[in-house]
C-alpha cells in the first residue's frame, strides 16, 4: 500500500509539474505585451526563484562541497542558455510553435546518450529521431512559423537534452532542492549580467509587468521544477518524461484558449509526429505507466 500510495503521489506532483511548465511560454507572452524585454525577465525570474529555492531549503539535507557545487553552477550555466534561447524564440514565434519544437528533446537525448556512450542506440529510438526530424520540418514551415525564431527554438531543444544527458551523469546522488538551488544562481547571475549589458534590469512599474515575472518565477520555475524532481524520484526519470509530455498540450490549449493561436495543417501534422515520436521512443514506458488504484495484489 505505501508503495503505491508514493506512486500515486509521483504520478500527481509530475502532472502538477507538466501544467506548471505548460504555463510558461504563455506567461512569457503575457510579460512581453506588458513592456517588459527578455532580459530583464529572465534575470528576475531567475532571482526571485533562487531566493525562493534558498528559503525552501533552509537547514535540509547535508553541505555541498565546493568541487560539487561548481559542477551544479556549470549545469546551471548550461540550462540557462536553454532559457535564453527559449525566450528570444518567443520574441517572433507563437508560443504553441515554439511548445512543439521545444519537445523534440526527448528524442534528442536518446541520441546523444548513444553518441556518447551513455545508452544504446536501437532501431526504435532511430525511428523515433527520423519522425521527430520530420514533425519539425513541417512546424516549422508552416504557416505560423517565423524564420530566426525557429533557430533559437530548436537550438534550445538541444541545449536543454544536452542539459539532460549532462545532469543526469554529473548530478546524479544530489539532493533535488540542492540542484534546483544551485541551478537558479548560476541561472540568475549569467541572466542579470546579460540584462545589465543590454539596458538594465528595469521593468515597467505596473501591475501588468510584475505580475507575469512574478508567475513565471513562482509556477513556472519553483513549483514546476520542485514538483518534476520530487515527482521523478518516486516514479523515476523515464516515466516522468513521458508523463511531462503532455506539457506541450497544455501550451497549446492556453495558446489557442488565451492567446487566439491557431494550429495550421502541417502544424497539426508536425504536432502529430513529434508527439508520436516521443511515444515511440517510450512505447516500454508506456505500457508501464497504471493507475495505481488500479492495480490488484497478487
Amino acid at each position: 500500500m505505501a508503495g503505491a500510495a508514493e506512486e500515486r503521489q509521483g504520478l500527481m506532483l509530475v502532472l502538477v509539474s507538466t501544467l506548471a511548465y505548460g504555463t510558461l511560454p504563455i506567461v512569457g507572452k503575457a510579460a512581453y505585451a506588458a513592456g517588459v524585454r527578455p532580459e530583464p525577465l529572465l534575470a528576475w525570474r531567475f532571482i526571485i526563484a533562487a531566493a525562493l529555492f534558498a528559503l525552501l531549503g533552509r537547514g535540509q539535507g547535508p553541505p555541498v562541497s565546493l568541487r560539487q557545487r561548481l559542477v551544479l553552477w556549470g549545469l546551471g550555466v548550461v540550462f540557462v542558455t536553454n532559457a535564453l534561447a527559449y525566450f528570444t524564440a518567443l520574441e517572433t514565434v507563437p508560443a504553441s510553435t515554439v511548445a512543439l519544437l521545444i519537445y523534440t528533446y526527448p528524442v534528442i537525448v536518446t541520441l546523444l546518450s548513444g553518441t556518447f556512450g551513455l545508452d544504446r542506440l536501437t532501431p526504435r529510438g532511430l525511428g523515433a529521431a527520423f519522425i521527430a526530424v520530420a514533425g519539425c520540418a513541417l512546424t516549422a514551415t508552416g504557416e505560423m512559423a517565423v524564420g530566426v525564431g525557429v533557430v533559437y527554438a530548436l537550438i534550445s531543444a538541444f541545449v536543454y537534452a544536452a542539459y539532460v544527458v549532462l545532469s543526469s551523469h554529473f548530478a546524479a546522488g544530489v539532493p533535488s532542492l540542492t540542484a534546483a538551488l544551485h541551478l537558479a544562481q548560476a541561472s540568475s547571475v549569467v541572466c542579470a549580467a546579460w540584462a545589465l549589458a543590454h539596458g538594465g534590469l528595469a521593468v515597467p512599474a505596473t501591475l501588468a509587468a510584475w505580475s507575469p515575472i512574478v508567475a513565471l518565477a513562482v509556477i513556472s520555475t519553483v513549483v514546476a521544477l520542485r514538483a518534476f524532481l520530487a515527482g521523478m524520484a518516486r516514479i523515476g526519470p523515464a516515466r516522468a518524461s513521458v508523463l511531462s509530455s503532455l506539457e506541450v498540450l497544455v501550451t497549446m490549449t492556453l495558446a489557442v484558449a488565451l492567446l487566439g493561436e491557431r494550429l495550421g495543417l502541417r502544424q497539426g501534422l508536425g504536432a502529430v509526429l513529434i508527439l508520436g515520436a516521443v511515444a515511440l521512443q517510450n512505447v516500454e514506458t508506456l505500457r508501464r505507466i497504471r493507475i495505481p488504484g488500479r492495480q490488484r495484489s497478487g
